[in-house]
This record gives structure tokens, C-alpha cells and sequence, in this order.
């Protein structure tokens, strides 16, 4: 888990999430209000997506959270 600050001054963890048919997602919760978002990873397995965040700078991590879908808990 990783905490960041958006542009807005806004600040958020991100976290890795195993979701269903093997799916990896990186989910972005605010640390104040509501809000929470979801970005698919084009990963493999887990092991892939604990690379792909552990080498995310916090510029990378504010593009995937631009580019991330509210929560949907079915996905």
C-alpha cells in the first residue's frame, strides 16, 4: 500500500486487489470522504502486479488514478 497526493492536494492510498477470474486491480482510496476507484492491470498474476506498483513513481500513479473507473464491486 502507498499513500500520494494528488494535484488538487487530495490524499489517497493505492493498493493492490486480487479480484475475481484472476484479475489484478489497483485500487485508490481518499484518506477523507468517499470516492474509491479502480484500475485493471494488464498483469498476469499478483507477483506481475507487485512489480508494476513497486516501480510506479507517484506521477505514475496520478495517471492511473486519472484514468481509473469508480468502484464496482462485481468486477
Amino acid at each position: 500500500m502507498r499513500t500520494f497526493t494528488d494535484n488538487q492536494g487530495k490524499r489517497w492510498q493505492a493498493a493492490l486487489l486480487e479480484a475475481s477470474y484472476g484479475n489484478i486491480m489497483l485500487v485508490f482510496s481518499p484518506l477523507q470522504g468517499d470516492g474509491i476507484r479502480q484500475q485493471l492491470l494488464g498483469v498476469e498474476n499478483l507477483a506481475e502486479g507487485e512489480t508494476l506498483f513497486a516501480e510506479l513513481d507517484d506521477a505514475g500513479l496520478l495517471a492511473m488514478l486519472d484514468d481509473a473507473e469508480p468502484w464496482n464491486s462485481a468486477s
